[in-house]
């Protein structure tokens, strides 16, 4: 009997996902990248009052929440797309442009949602290793593009990296893209990246005249990972529509709807998780540096660091000897490095109680 499932999918090893919850095992959750603190007060009352209308299914196309976020980033309402988290957003985009024999172009190491957004669709993800400091290859990405290109994923700040593309790279980048090609600019960490200093993409993609659209989240800088929703800047009303065409309806939940928005309504919430952010950042990567580690330069809530021998062995011995989980890069080039996401000053203290000992020990 023939199978109905598409065989570039059934021929595919599985995907491993990390777990994500563990109960009330007190476990060092240093791998996802999560907001350590909790979200506003100003969430969790509206996240209450939305409550009791969960009988009625939520707002489809987001009218409060898509003006809320235009208001807050000066951008028109009829070009932003509010998802299940960007993972929905990044599925759709292969869904919109990507079909067998096409290729999309992604920097390597890249965030796991774009080999899974090409494969989706039986399209080949062609990744172009980073720079040695972590940063996309410029030159290398438009060489990668062929006339079969027909989606290029670019990140900034880089996960797993942590590094931040400056402005004259991105404008480059953006120039040199062909406009056959939809450019997807992953910002999921765009709120580090400007109070590392980075500057604003959008004046240079709004001189583009290909397609393009603007990733970002709530997940990370609002601490709402768990209410899943994420949103795109649309560069037009054509991509906005088109990205209807194959989107779901009702995606988004009337408890997340209602969280975002009082995320956005509370600017000292966001300030302080940036700012405390930045500081035990800093107190790490110092740790690290001194324990002999060369620490990428980041400007997100997450450092990427070259142990000097292979990382997996290192990551599997926090997580069975001190419940402390990290993750490894597991890219060619990058197989001695590790990931550690910025959490509580108790996590960072945990951490370093025991990393030197494991360092120590023979390879």
């Amino acid at each position: 009997m023939t199978s109905p499932l598409k065989p570039f999918l059934t021929s595919r090893p599985p995907i491993k996902l990390l777990p994500t919850d563990f109960g009330d095992k007190p476990v060092h959750r240093m791998h996802f990248n999560e907001c350590p603190f909790p979200p506003s007060p100003a969430v969790t009352q509206a996240i209450a009052e939305a409550a009791h209308r969960l009988n009625h299914y939520p707002d489809a196309v987001w009218t409060d929440l898509t003006k809320a976020i235009a208001d807050h980033w000066n951008w028109p309402r009829d070009r932003i797309v509010c998802t299940n988290g960007s993972d929905e957003l990044l599925l759709m985009v292969g869904a919109l442009v990507l079909g067998p024999g096409d290729e999309a172009v992604a920097p390597g190491p890249c965030f796991p949602g774009y080999p899974r957004s090409a494969a989706g669709q039986g399209a080949t993800l062609i990744q172009v290793p980073v720079r040695p400091d972590g940063g996309i290859d410029i030159d290398a990405t438009l060489a990668a593009i062929t006339p079969r290109t027909k989606l290029v994923f670019v990140t900034t700040p880089m996960n797993p990296t942590g590094t931040l593309m400056q402005a004259d790279d991105f404008a480059r980048l953006t120039q040199g893209i062909p406009d056959h090609a939809l450019l997807v600019l992953d910002e999921a960490y765009y709120e580090f990246g400007r109070h590392a200093g980075g500057g604003d993409h959008l004046p240079a993609l709004q001189s583009r005249r290909g397609p393009w659209i603007v990733l970002r989240t709530f997940s990370k800088a609002y601490a709402l990972a768990g209410l899943r929703l994420g949103y795109a800047l649309c560069g037009s009303e054509e991509v906005r529509n088109a990205i209807d065409q194959v989107r779901v309806g009702f995606n988004v939940s009337r408890l997340s709807q209602a969280g975002a928005m009082a995320a956005l309504s509370d600017p000292d919430h966001t300030a302080m998780i940036l700012d405390s952010n930045k500081r035990e950042r800093d107190r790490l990567t110092e740790a690290l540096t001194a324990l002999g580690c060369k620490v990428l330069p980041s400007a997100t809530n997450f450092i990427a660091a070259d142990l000097g021998r292979t990382g997996l062995p290192v990551v599997q011995a926090l997580r069975e000897e001190a419940d402390i989980w990290i993750q490894a890069i597991n890219y060619p080039g990058f197989e001695t490095f590790i990931r550690i996401s910025v959490a509580g000053s108790a996590d960072t203290d945990a951490l370093l109680a025991v990393l030197p000992d494991i360092l120590r020990r023979p390879v």
